[in-house]
C-alpha cells in the first residue's frame, strides 16, 4: 500500500504531470505530422507546422484546453474533398466553439448509439491500420515495437506503452549500430605514407620495414556496443608477425566516443605500452584526450603520440620506423648493407633525374627569372599573386590548408604552379627553409613557344613526368594536391 500511494504521489506531482504530458504532447505533434505527411506524400513545412500548434496550444491553454494537435482523418479529408482553405479551419473552429454558447445541452441531441458506434468503427479502424496493414510494410522488428506498445498500453496504460516502445526502439537502435564496423580501413606505411619528403635511403627503409606500422582508420560513433570488436582487433595486431613497431589511430571521421568505449581504448593503450610498441593518435577528439588524462597514470600518457591530423600522424610513425632500423642497423653491417645495395638504382635514378632538370634551367635561363624566399615565406597561395609557374632549384617548401594539414613537400625540380586568387580552398606553399626558384611568366612561356618549340616540350616533358611520377605509390591522402592548386591560373592559360 505505501508503494502504491507513492506511486501515485509522484503521479499527482504539478511538475510530474507538466513534464508528461508536454512530452506526450511533442510525441504526439512528431507522430502526427510524420504520418500525415506519409498519408498524403507531401512534404510539410515542419516550423510552420510546429509554430502553428504551439500558438494553438498557448491559446487553449489560456481556454482551460489540453494540448493542440493537428487532426490526421479530418486534414487528410479536406486534402481529399479539395478543401484545403483557411475556410475549412474556420467552420471547423465554430462548430466546435459553438458548445460554449449552447452549452452541453446540444450533445442531447445527439443519439449515445451515434457516438458509441463511431468510436467503435474509429478503434477498429486505428487497430486495423496500426497492426493489421502496417503488417505488410514493416520488417518484423518495428511491427514487434508496435504490437508491444499495443500490449502494454492495454494493460497497464498509455505512458508505460509509449516508455516501453521507446525504450524498445532505443534498444533495436543500439544492436543495430553495433553491427557497424568501427574499422573504415587498415594499411601500413608499406601501402601508403605520409607526404613528407624522404631520401632515398629512407625510402628504401619505409618500403622494408614498412608492415611494422598498422594504421587502423576508424569511423561513425564508438559506443560500448562496437568497441569491443574493435579492442579485440587492436589486441591481436600486437602479437602479429613481425610484431609492429607503432599502431597508429586514425579519428579523422570518428562522430563520438561514450565512456564505455573510452577505458577500453585506455586498457589497450597499456597492452601496447607493455609490449613495446608506440601508439600514436590522429585528430583525437576534446571528449578522447580528457577520458584519456583520467584512466592513464603520467608516465604512459607522456610516450602517447597525439598528432592533429593523419599526416603529421604517419609522419611521426614513419620517424620511429626509421630510428629502430638505424638502432638496430648500428649493431649489423648487413642491414646496411642490404640498403645501400637496393637504394643504389633509386640513387642512380635521381641523380640522372636532377641533371637533366638542371640542363634544361640552364637552356631555359633566358626565359627564366631567379626569385628567394627566406623561410616561412610564401611561395603561393590564395593571398599571393601568381606570377607564374615556377621551378625549385634547392630548399624545400610544403603545401598546407587553412586548418594546417600538409598536402605535400616540394624538393628541388618540383614546379609550383600558381593558385587562382578567387581559389580561397587552394594551399598555400610556404616555404620550410631558404629556397631559390625560377619564375616562368605566361608572357616569357607564350614567346618560348612561338620562338622555341623544342625547348617548350622537354618543359612539358618534364612537368607531365613530374606529375605522374608520384602516382605507384599512395600518399596519406589520394588527392594530396587539389586540382584546384595544381591547375594553371588564368592569366598563364
Amino acid at each position: 500500500m505505501a508503494q502504491v500511494g507513492a506511486t501515485m504521489g509522484a503521479q499527482g506531482d504539478p511538475l510530474f504531470v507538466t513534464t508528461t504530458v508536454a512530452l506526450m504532447a511533442v510525441i504526439v505533434v512528431i507522430m502526427n505530422l510524420a504520418g500525415l505527411e506519409m498519408a498524403a506524400n507531401q512534404d510539410l513545412d515542419w516550423n510552420r507546422e510546429l509554430s502553428a500548434t504551439g500558438f494553438a496550444s498557448v491559446v487553449a491553454g489560456l481556454g482551460g484546453g489540453t494540448p493542440a494537435s493537428m487532426i490526421v482523418p479530418a486534414s487528410l479529408r479536406s486534402k481529399f474533398f479539395g478543401a484545403t482553405t483557411r475556410l475549412t479551419g474556420i467552420v471547423a473552429a465554430l462548430v466546435i466553439a459553438a458548445a460554449l454558447f449552447l452549452g452541453d445541452g446540444m450533445l442531447d441531441l445527439v443519439p449515445v448509439p451515434l457516438v458509441g458506434g463511431i468510436l467503435f468503427f474509429a478503434g477498429l479502424g486505428m487497430l486495423d491500420e496500426g497492426l493489421v496493414r502496417s503488417r505488410k510494410r514493416l520488417p518484423w522488428t518495428e511491427y514487434g515495437v508496435i504490437v508491444l506498445i499495443a500490449g502494454v498500453t492495454v494493460v497497464f496504460g498509455l505512458f508505460e506503452g509509449v516508455g516501453a516502445g521507446m525504450l524498445a526502439t532505443l534498444l533495436f537502435f543500439a544492436v543495430r549500430l553495433s553491427r557497424v564496423d568501427p574499422i573504415g580501413s587498415r594499411f601500413t606505411v608499406r601501402e601508403r605514407r605520409s607526404t613528407k619528403g624522404r631520401s632515398v635511403p629512407d625510402r628504401v627503409i619505409l618500403q622494408e620495414e614498412g608492415e611494422r606500422v598498422l594504421v587502423w582508420r576508424l569511423r561513425g560513433y564508438i559506443f560500448f556496443g562496437s568497441v569491443y570488436p574493435l579492442a579485440d582487433h587492436l589486441r591481436e595486431s600486437l602479437s602479429a608477425d613481425p610484431r609492429p613497431a607503432c599502431v597508429m589511430l586514425d579519428f579523422t571521421d570518428v562522430s563520438g566516443f561514450d565512456f564505455s568505449a573510452v577505458n577500453v581504448l585506455a586498457r589497450f593503450l597499456k597492452m601496447a605500452n607493455r609490449a613495446g610498441v608506440k601508439v600514436v593518435l590522429s585528430a583525437p577528439s576534446e571528449q578522447v584526450r580528457p577520458g584519456l588524462e583520467r584512466n592513464l597514470p603520467p608516465s604512459e600518457l607522456a610516450v602517447l603520440g597525439i598528432e592533429p591530423d593523419a599526416d603529421r600522424a604517419l609522419e611521426q610513425c614513419e620517424e620511429i620506423v626509421l630510428e629502430a632500423w638505424k638502432a638496430k642497423a648500428g649493431t649489423v653491417d648487413k642491414h646496411r648493407a642490404s640498403v645501400l645495395e637496393r637504394a643504389a638504382a633509386d640513387l642512380d635514378s635521381q641523380l640522372e633525374q636532377r641533371t637533366r632538370f638542371e640542363d634544361m634551367v640552364d637552356e631555359l635561363h633566358s626565359w627564366l627569372r631567379p626569385r628567394r624566399y627566406a623561410p616561412g615565406e610564401i611561395l603561393a597561395g590564395p593571398d599571393v599573386p601568381g606570377e607564374g609557374l615556377q621551378l625549385l632549384t634547392s630548399g624545400r617548401a610544403s603545401a598546407h590548408d587553412a586548418a594546417g594539414t600538409r598536402f605535400r613537400h616540394y624538393g628541388p625540380g618540383d614546379a609550383i604552379w600558381p593558385v587562382e586568387p578567387a581559389d580561397e580552398e587552394a594551399p598555400t606553399v610556404t616555404a620550410d627553409a631558404a629556397c631559390t626558384t625560377m619564375l616562368l611568366t605566361p608572357a616569357a612561356r607564350r614567346r618560348m613557344e612561338e620562338q622555341d618549340e623544342g625547348l617548350a616540350l622537354k618543359l612539358y616533358r618534364h612537368l607531365l613526368a613530374e606529375r605522374f611520377a608520384g602516382e605507384p605509390t599512395a600518399s596519406v591522402r589520394d588527392d594530396a594536391v587539389s586540382p584546384r592548386s595544381g591547375s594553371r591560373s588564368e592569366s598563364d592559360s
